[in-house]
């Protein structure tokens, strides 16, 4: 249906319409917009109409637009502050966690003996997991943790917050948490994993999780354009 002449600019009653349909997840976030030509058409407004009301939808953040591809709705970045689980950090967001485990298996510690303080020869669990917020793909995560620490783990469902499971079935808390951050490029197959439309910036996270001793040791990799880590500092 065409927008009328009015008070109020075409544009603003087109933008409007556009987060009126993504406040009611008729668009979701990821979700390719319409074509300018199909809003054009849509609504009997000019191309230069239509560009308006983009251009001040992606500098409100609302959507994101990429030379050749179109106009998506923008997901909303998730937050880290402080030590906090996956699944913590996406509710926060007032998003839905969601995880498929790709790969648990048993190794040798090897060289990852000395970090988690065990003999190298003693097995740890390595558990990859992708996560998402809302059916989005969030991050790529890989967990290595002492078989001798948590019993029986075979048997739980890994899909929720693994702190949580430290907690509730070993009564491990985790009470501190060594980590640092790098940016890397997207390989071909976390392309896949994440969805990505191409090569794209990661942010790469490692950090050493304690109770008083080491628990586990985590590498992570995030879509940069969902992730915000906020560190507080203190003198």
């Amino acid at each position: 249906m065409p927008i009328k002449k009015g008070p109020i600019p075409a544009y603003f009653r087109l933008k409007q319409i556009i987060m009126d349909d993504i406040k009611n997840l008729r668009m979701k976030p990821g979700d390719p917009l319409p074509s300018e030509r199909e809003y054009c058409e849509r609504f009997g407004l000019s191309r230069m109409t239509v560009r308006q009301a983009l251009k001040e939808l992606e500098h409100e953040g609302v959507i994101v637009r990429e030379r050749g591809r179109g106009s998506f709705v923008a997901i909303p970045p998730i937050e880290q502050e402080g030590i906090m689980s996956f699944t913590e950090m996406v509710k926060a967001r007032g998003m839905i966690p969601e995880t498929k485990v790709l790969e648990f298996k048993r190794i040798p510690a090897g060289e990852l003996g000395d970090l988690l303080e065990i003999d190298p020869k003693e097995e740890i669990y390595k558990i990859t997991r992708l996560r998402k917020a809302s059916g989005v793909p969030v991050a790529v995560e890989t967990v290595f943790i002492p078989v001798l620490l948590v019993p029986g783990i075979e048997s739980v469902d890994l899909s929720g917050s693994l702190f949580s499971t430290l907690s509730e079935r070993y009564g491990i808390e985790i009470r501190k948490s060594k980590t640092s951050f790098s940016a890397i490029l997207s390989t071909p197959e976390l392309e896949e994993l994440l969805m990505l439309r191409g090569t794209a910036p990661l942010l790469k996270v490692e950090s050493l999780n304690f109770h008083t001793k080491p628990v586990f040791y985590e590498i992570s990799y995030y879509r940069s354009d969902q992730f915000k880590i906020t560190v507080n500092l203190s003198r």
